[in-house]
């Protein structure tokens, strides 16, 4: 695999903007949408596996909670642990689309300038 050249961003924009993040596709948007959707998956998945795991475990010990999890009304601080995991996942999904486009493929290679050299 090609190793892509490294872009200069200004400290201030943070890591992930302008990196090299995962390449799948030539267009970065594309890739940050792939980005968003895989992680987005593999969270749904654990969150239903883990939730069929203890309602099953529950259930072997005589626990139904279905009815439970309905009429459940949350306490202030349980709303801010969870609005915390809330905002945890959304960085985590939707943190992909924080790089740029930025030129990539030989034109884009060849646009870029050119440091060290040339001789």
């Amino acid at each position: 695999m090609d190793e892509k050249p490294a872009i200069e961003v200004p400290e201030t924009l943070g890591e992930e903007i302008g990196g090299q993040g995962k390449a799948y596709f030539d267009d970065v948007v594309i890739d940050n949408i792939l980005d968003a959707l895989l992680e987005l998956s593999a969270a749904v998945w654990t969150y239903h596996d883990r939730v069929t795991v203890l309602e099953t475990v529950l259930a072997e010990k005589g626990i139904e909670v279905s009815d439970a999890i309905e009429a459940h009304v949350p306490e202030p601080e349980e709303i801010a642990r969870r609005e915390k995991e809330r905002m945890a996942l959304v960085n985590r999904v939707f943190g992909a689309f924080l790089r740029r486009p930025t030129p990539r493929g030989p034109a884009g290679l060849a646009a870029q300038p050119q440091t060290g050299d040339d001789t």
